[in-house]
């Protein structure tokens, strides 16, 4: 552990994985008390992560004030084996939509400013990416601060996100009309083969669950000639042991489309809590049975799943990264994420 103080605000440095285990509970206080935190940031999905992920070099930043945790900024250096360039990232870099510290309201953009400069005095990165931020957030505020300002410590480059998209939680009645009337005809093509029925996991079958989305997706993407991300056995792992962990905080839903009671499809989505104002479920990945294309199994659980949000208080479908075609039916809005660069001098 490494550490300094800053105006009665103690930074610290946490470097192991026992570490980063035995803060889950304060993690856990952090993320509930950050009004803007996602699934993302939770404990739940993190530190599965770091087992399957991580690198030696944890970088978990603490900021406190006597004694009372204000903020972590979840860090840990990869080595890029092409370049040999060593990079300071945010935790689930890669395979989390959006990237951000945890932050208590009572912490300000001084102190994570302050938590950001001390970070150079740890010569073993080259570069940071901070990268998947949102405009709420304090992180890219404090970069947006810092890059405005005077560069002692080296070069600040801000950049653009990969960006997200979201749409309206609604029931199929309220969809734009043609939307609604594709997702109807779906549906009425779909019952003439039987019963038509939307599930959700529970702890006791989320694995089950889970081994049928796999089976979908691997399908799919190997008749496409490649290989997919469930085929990487530590993605699967990190997945297995996130799922209890997200189920028992109440984020994890786990969504099947059954068809005379088949499974024909299977949505992974993450949910904010009944207790955040406007609460948004992030649709995650998807995979449906190649054999049931024909009956769009994928349009047709993706209503039925947004139907159910909105029945369960959810306002926004944040459908995530990427430009894919079919996020266009849904009349997709953009979400913009930003990225900084932070190169030593």
């Amino acid at each position: 552990m490494t550490g300094s103080r800053l105006d009665g605000t103690t930074i610290r440095s946490l470097r192991s994985t026992g570490q980063f285990e035995a803060l889950a509970s304060a993690l856990l206080d952090l993320w509930t008390s950050d009004p803007h935190a996602t699934p993302f940031q939770h404990p739940a999905w993190l530190i599965p992560w770091w087992h399957h992920f991580g690198q030696p070099d944890l970088r978990l930043v603490t900021i406190c004030e006597s004694e009372t945790l204000l903020a972590v900024l979840p860090l840990y250096i990869y080595k890029d084996p092409a370049s040999g360039e060593r990079q300071l990232l945010l935790v689930g870099a890669g395979t989390s939509d959006y990237l951000d510290g945890l932050v208590s309201p009572r912490c300000t953009v001084p102190q994570i400013v302050a938590a950001l400069d001390s970070l150079h005095e740890d010569p073993a990165w080259d570069v940071a990416h901070f990268t998947q931020l949102r405009p709420l957030s304090l992180l890219w505020q404090a970069l947006e601060r810092l890059a405005a300002g005077p560069e002692p410590h080296g070069s600040i480059t801000p950049y653009p996100g990969e960006p997200c998209s979201y749409c309206p939680a609604v029931s199929i009645a309220d969809l734009p009309r043609k939307v609604r009337s594709d997702v109807r005809y779906f549906r009425n093509s779909a019952i003439g083969q039987g019963a038509l029925e939307l599930t959700l996991a529970t702890a006791d079958d989320a694995q089950q669950v889970f081994n049928n989305l796999v089976r979908f997706h691997t399908d799919r993407w190997q008749q496409a000639g490649e290989a997919g991300v469930l085929a990487d056995p530590a993605v699967l792992a990190w997945h297995r042991e996130a799922l209890p962990l997200l189920a028992a905080q109440g984020l994890l839903r786990l969504a099947t489309l059954r068809l005379a009671g088949e499974s024909i499809a299977v949505l992974y989505s993450l949910i904010d809590p009944p207790s955040r104002a406007h609460r948004r479920q992030y649709f995650y990945l998807m995979g449906f049975s190649t054999e049931h294309a024909a009956l769009h199994p994928g349009t047709l659980l993706t209503a039925l799943a947004i139907e159910h949000a909105a029945a369960e208080g959810v306002e926004t479908i944040d459908m995530l990264r990427g430009g894919e075609t079919y996020k266009q039916f849904w009349h997709v809005n953009p979400a913009p994420t930003f990225g900084f660069a932070v190169r030593r001098a």
